[in-house]
């Protein structure tokens, strides 16, 4: 039996093609009162790469430029504005959308992680370390087909013990 959701980690490439994952979760968060865990993942290169970008650039350039890249991902993850806010605002937006009362609706708070490493991996990790019930992933379009699952999605569905959803991204 599964037990109730309580947290969700939402994990995302800060594309537009996350943007309807990401309302789909505020939407289940809100209604489950649940908590959100907002995860980014920074690729991590090859060791060969890795090494050379370092001969290239410089091993404390490499770190700083690493570093610039973590916290451009948490800033663009708040939209430049304090948590708690961005939450309210969507909690507030939602709620006059859908006409729910307002103090109806809440979810208990939002944390956001900026982790490096292979992408796949680090889902899973921080699904079981924040003790998720929970993934939601957005979908990606190509050229092929409207939308896909990739290799990352299909990772995570083949190895997660819990629930993972996927939210196709908005046709327009």
């Amino acid at each position: 039996m599964l037990k109730p959701v309580k947290s969700i980690l939402f994990a995302t490439d800060l594309t537009s093609n996350c943007q309807q994952a990401f309302d789909f979760t505020i939407d289940i968060a809100t209604r489950l009162d649940a908590t959100i865990y907002m995860l980014y993942v920074i690729e991590k290169l090859s060791d060969h790469v890795d090494g050379r970008v370092k001969q290239l650039v410089g091993v404390h350039q490499w770190e700083e430029m690493i570093d610039s890249h973590k916290l451009t991902a948490h800033k663009s993850l708040l939209g430049k504005t304090p948590t708690t806010s961005v939450v309210r605002k969507a909690i507030h937006d939602f709620c006059k959308q859908e006409t729910v009362e307002e103090g109806s609706t809440d979810f208990k708070s939002r944390e956001i992680i900026v982790s490096q490493g292979e992408i796949a991996d680090e889902i899973l990790t921080h699904s079981v370390k924040n003790d998720c019930d929970l993934i939601i992933l957005g979908g990606h379009s190509n050229m092929f087909s409207k939308t896909a699952v990739g290799s990352t999605a299909k990772r995570v569905l083949k190895k997660s013990k819990i629930p993972v959803t996927m939210v196709p991204p908005d046709k327009s």
